[in-house]
C-alpha cells in the first residue's frame, strides 16, 4: 500500500471515530415539567428502523456517541450501526428516525456551549417532545409556529 493510500485510510478512520465518550440524551427546558429529565431510547418500527422515544428509566435509556463527522450513533445491544437521522419531510414537525441504514444517519450534530444537542441542518429548528412520547424536530422550511401537543425541549448529554 502506498503512502497516500495509507494516509487516506487513516484519515477516514479518524473522521469516523467517536469524539465523545458514551452518553445518554436527557430532556430539559420543557414548560411541561413531566417532559423534563426523560431519556432518549428507541422503539422499533421495522427490522432496520426505529423512532426516538422517551423513558424515565435511565437504565433503559440508549447510549449514544458523537462521531467527528457529527453523526450521533446509538449503541445498540446487538452491535448494529444505528444512527440518528432528521428525515426531510414536507411537514413542520417530523419524527426523529433511528436507523441501521448507514446512508440515513444525519451528520452535522454538535453540542452547543450550553450543552444542548443541535444540528447544522439548514431546516432544523429545535427539538420537541410530543404527546405520543416520541422525539420530534422542528422543520423550519415549513414555516409553522404552532406545534399542538408538543413542547420545545433541549437534549443534553448525561452520564
Amino acid at each position: 500500500m502506498n503512502f497516500l493510500a495509507t494516509l487516506a485510510l487513516l484519515a477516514a478512520t479518524a473522521t469516523a471515530g467517536p469524539v465523545t465518550k458514551n452518553f445518554n440524551l436527557q430532556t430539559s427546558g420543557a414548560s411541561n415539567s413531566s417532559l423534563n429529565n426523560l431519556y432518549v431510547t428507541t422503539k422499533s418500527t421495522g427490522p432496520l428502523n426505529s423512532l426516538a422515544v422517551f423513558t424515565s428509566n435511565a437504565a433503559a435509556a440508549g447510549s449514544f456517541s458523537l462521531q467527528t463527522n457529527g453523526t450521533v450513533h446509538y449503541k445498540a445491544q446487538n452491535g448494529a450501526p444505528w444512527s440518528i437521522a432528521l428525515v426531510s419531510e414536507d411537514v413542520a414537525v417530523a419524527p426523529v428516525d433511528v436507523s441501521v441504514e448507514p446512508s440515513t444517519g444525519g451528520t452535522g450534530f454538535s453540542f452547543a456551549s450550553d450543552g444542548n444537542l443541535q444540528s447544522s441542518n439548514k431546516n432544523w429548528g429545535g427539538w420537541l417532545a410530543c404527546n405520543d412520547n416520541a422525539l420530534y424536530y422542528i422543520n423550519t422550511s415549513q414555516q409553522s409556529s404552532s406545534h399542538p401537543g408538543c413542547d420545545k425541549i433541549e437534549l443534553k448529554a448525561s452520564s
